[in-house]
């Protein structure tokens, strides 16, 4: 027959109210490292998008650049017979370049908004994880209150986790 783990039990009314507390500091620190997880994820992925939106609009100002310079090599070259073809691609050098000017804007702003967006998650990450170790401390306190027998250790540690709560779940009010 497999050995079975067994809960232990206690007849003492302290240890039984700081094994509560400590298994309500848990699931509250089980939540709180979820979301700071999930947004030190997501400003990962924004912090992702933008380089690549940034990138992007380092194309562009190569492509106006190239633009630009043909449209001003093309006037410097001497006057002949294809005087209208000529200014037909001086034209199109000025109107590609200029588009890609515009669009280089619009890339700039999506770019701008996703590091914002990055920044913000990554605050709350960090909100998160001082949470966190709020919540970790005051459960190590309160495990020591069991073996200590101290009540003040008992009510230390909730006093921390109480904060670490406070500073977990205001990283959601950012």
């Amino acid at each position: 027959m497999a050995d079975t783990a067994e809960i232990p039990k206690t007849n003492d009314v302290f240890e039984r109210q700081v094994a509560i507390t400590i298994a309500i500091l848990a699931v509250a620190l089980a939540f709180v490292s979820s979301q700071g997880d999930n947004a030190k994820t997501d400003a990962i992925l924004k912090t992702n998008e933008a380089s690549n939106k940034w990138g992007y609009y380092q194309a562009k100002s190569l492509k106006q650049n190239l633009w630009e310079t043909e449209g001003r090599l093309l006037t410097l070259l001497p006057p002949g017979s294809e005087a209208a073809a000529r200014t037909a691609a001086i034209a199109k050098a000025a109107s590609e370049a200029q588009r890609h000017d515009a669009e280089k804007e619009e890339l700039k702003i999506e770019a701008e908004k996703l590091v914002a967006e990055a920044e913000h998650n990554s605050r709350i990450n960090d909100r998160c994880g001082y949470g966190a170790l709020g919540l970790q401390i005051g459960i190590v306190i309160c495990s020591v209150a069991i073996l200590s027998k101290w009540r003040v250790l008992w009510f230390a540690g909730m006093v921390l986790g109480i904060l670490g709560i406070v500073v977990g779940f205001s990283a959601f009010l950012m």
